[in-house]
């Protein structure tokens, strides 16, 4: 039988609320905007796949390939969603 105590009971309702709120933050800030500052412009990427959806239905094997993508369509659509479509 497991017993807690009131301080893990706090410890882990705290890092549920966090890690939720945490989340949700960072879906809204990345759902509106767009910062390809850091992105090299001139059309080098890095290999490593994290695929990133955005508002145009195709899903681009990193941020540096949506930001390049971005920047060619003029900003006609922006990051839905991290993963794939």
């Amino acid at each position: 039988m497991f017993i807690f105590s009131r301080v893990q009971v706090i410890y882990i309702t705290l890092s549920f609320l966090l890690c939720s709120e945490t989340h949700l933050i960072r879906s809204a800030i990345y759902k509106h905007r767009v910062m390809c500052r850091g992105h090299s412009p001139i059309r080098f990427c890095p290999k490593r796949y994290f695929p990133v959806c955005a508002t145009n239905g195709r899903t681009y094997f990193n941020k540096c390939v949506f930001c390049l993508a971005y920047r060619e369509n003029g900003g006609s659509f922006i990051i839905s969603h991290f993963g794939k479509c």
